[in-house]
């Protein structure tokens, strides 16, 4: 556990202090945040509650499900690309522990980000209408817990396939796995939003499927091959 907070650590800094990742990832998060809070109108006043609450439940995860896929590639390929993946193979951490610091620090990262665009929905929303603009407590869980596990969800899968295979089946496999979650998360947000009641049984229900994934992802991790990533190498 202790190399992966070693890896966590190393690569939560360098996405950090990287200009690149911090001003794509603040920009998107102002622009989703400021562009969808203009989904709530004065007419939505009444039930202002409801309609932020499944605002944010779509826009939080939408967010952090589109940076995370953006930074996983940063994270997981860039060794491979930069020909550092070798000396990281000959050090005494394991790959599952490369695996899981790499993971957390991308989630963390895009969960901050994607929680920015959330408080600054709310604030503009309640600077346009006059008010104090609230989710419920089921939402505010979802933001604090669920969405992590969601990003976390995405984010493992791609790094323990881009750990194992090879440039042209990467983006194969990230591709379809980024696109029907993108399209659907935001095909739901778009159609549910002012409408749809986020209510503590849809928390617990993704929160359980998110972890059942999770859990699953982080038992195949066991099976990262060191001599399988030097035939990936490009």
């Amino acid at each position: 556990m202790g190399e992966a907070v070693t890896v966590f650590r190393k690569e939560l800094r360098e996405l950090a202090f990287s200009r690149s990742s911090v001003a794509s990832g603040v920009l998107f998060a102002v622009v989703f945040g400021g562009l969808y809070s203009l989904r709530i109108t004065g007419e939505m006043a009444t039930t202002l509650d409801v309609s932020l609450g499944s605002l944010l439940f779509f826009l939080t995860t939408l967010l952090g499900v589109f940076l995370g896929y953006s930074f996983t590639s940063q994270v997981f390929l860039r060794e491979k690309t930069d020909g550092v993946i070798e000396t990281l193979l000959c050090s005494p951490a394991s790959l599952r522990g490369l695996w899981l610091g790499k993971t957390l620090a991308v989630t963390v990262f895009s969960h901050a980000l994607a929680v920015v665009s959330g408080v600054l929905t709310a604030l503009v929303t309640s600077a346009r209408l006059g008010t104090v603009a609230v989710p419920n407590a089921a939402v505010l869980a979802y933001l604090v817990c669920v969405v992590p596990l969601v990003i976390a969800c995405l984010v493992g899968a791609l790094g323990f396939a881009q750990l194992l295979l090879g440039m042209k089946e990467n983006r194969i496999i990230g591709l379809a796995l980024f696109i029907p979650l993108f399209a659907g998360l935001y095909g739901l947000g778009y159609s549910s939003t002012g409408t749809f009641v986020v209510a503590w049984l849809h928390v617990g229900l993704v929160a359980l499927g998110a972890a059942i994934v999770l859990a699953v992802i982080a038992w195949g991790s066991r099976f990262l091959n060191r001599e399988r990533i030097v035939t990936s190498l490009p």
